[in-house]
Order: C-alpha cells, then structure tokens, then sequence
C-alpha cells in the first residue's frame, strides 16, 4: 500500500469509528422515552437520520474499495463489516418506515400512537446497536491493515 492510500485508510479508519460512534449515540437517544406530541414527526426525523448514517456507511464502503488496490484479507473484513452495518440500517430504517405507515394510514385503528412511536424507536435502536459494532469492527479491520 502507498503511503497515500495508507494515509487514507488511516482516515478511513477514524471516520468509520466516529460513525460507529454516532450511530450508538442514534441508538441511545432512540431507546430514550419521548413526550413528542406528534409522534409521527419524531419517527420522520429519526428515519432521516437513519438515512443519512446509511448514505454515510455506504460512501465509507466506497473507500474501502478504493484504499486496496490490490485489496488485502483486512480491507475485505472491513468491507463484509460495513455491508452487515448497512443491512443493519436498512432494517432499522424499514421498522421506522412501517410504524409509519401503520400511524398514517386512514384505516388506522391505533389507539396508541406513542406506545407504537416507542416500539418502533426500540426496534430500530437494537438494530442501531448492531450496526455500530459492526462498524467498529470494520474499523478495527482497517487497524490491522499493513502499513504498505
């Protein structure tokens, strides 16, 4: 590895911990009671910040594939890491986006639109928490890459 692509594993290395980091805190604030008086609002901003952890992890999958050319055992673990994070995410955010659909459709027969609100924060709060270690596994991969 070059010292350019080793420098940027080293960053690589650092943002992927620092996303890991910032989805646990997702996952903490999710699993946190909540008084919102519209629980759909709060469901909607809590899936667009699921969103944006996701497009962030998959650009971060990008880097990994071009900081190995070519790519070493430690680069794909980090890879196959990142792939289980945005699986994670992706299902963390479907969960938002069914009890959202379940408190906005016109059939609806909730009569607890806050209890339904928590669980589903609860739900993808767990999948959070899977996500984040994954990605603080993937850094962990890129730490063990070679130098170059």
């Amino acid at each position: 590895m070059t010292t350019d692509r080793h420098e940027a594993t080293v960053l690589l290395t650092a943002d992927l911990q620092e996303e890991s980091e910032q989805v646990q805190a997702l996952a903490h604030a999710l699993n946190l009671p909540h008084h919102a008086l519209d629980p759909v609002r709060l469901l909607s901003r809590n899936l667009l910040s699921i969103l944006v952890h996701l497009a962030t992890v998959s650009a971060s999958a990008a880097a990994v594939v071009d900081a190995a050319d070519p790519p070493t055992g430690a680069h794909l673990r980090a890879l196959a890491r990142i792939e289980q994070a945005q699986q994670a995410l992706l299902s963390a955010g479907g969960s938002m986006a069914t009890v959202l659909d379940q408190l906005t459709s016109p059939d609806s027969t909730i009569t607890d639109a806050a209890g339904l609100a928590q669980a589903g924060r609860l739900r993808a709060g767990a999948l959070l928490i899977s996500a984040s270690a994954h990605l603080g596994a993937a850094a962990a991969a890129l730490r063990a890459a070679p130098p170059g």
